[in-house]
């Protein structure tokens, strides 16, 4: 994970209500429905878990392959900027 989107994923911990605000968003539904399409979420509930539980390779993993898709990066890119304002 590059030190970016770290600090994006830091500033979102910080403040609940902004990634609440963000996940609600027309951008964080698309990327929901980018991250549960396949399998209804069973690989990402497991790489959440493991994220919570201090291992984020897997949840890291799942946002490399997203950022292969031209339409899923933009819609990465647009949360990452609104996390920053």
């Amino acid at each position: 994970m590059d030190a970016k989107t770290a600090a994006a994923i830091e500033r979102l911990k910080q403040n609940k209500a902004l990634a609440g605000q963000l996940m609600r968003s027309g951008d964080g539904q698309k990327l929901m429905e980018l991250l549960t399409k396949g399998d209804g979420g069973a690989a990402l509930n497991r790489a959440a878990s493991s994220a919570a539980a201090g291992d984020t390779a897997e949840l890291a993993q799942m946002l490399r392959g997203l950022m292969q898709n031209k339409d899923a990066a933009a819609v990465m890119e647009r949360l990452s900027d609104s996390a920053k304002q």
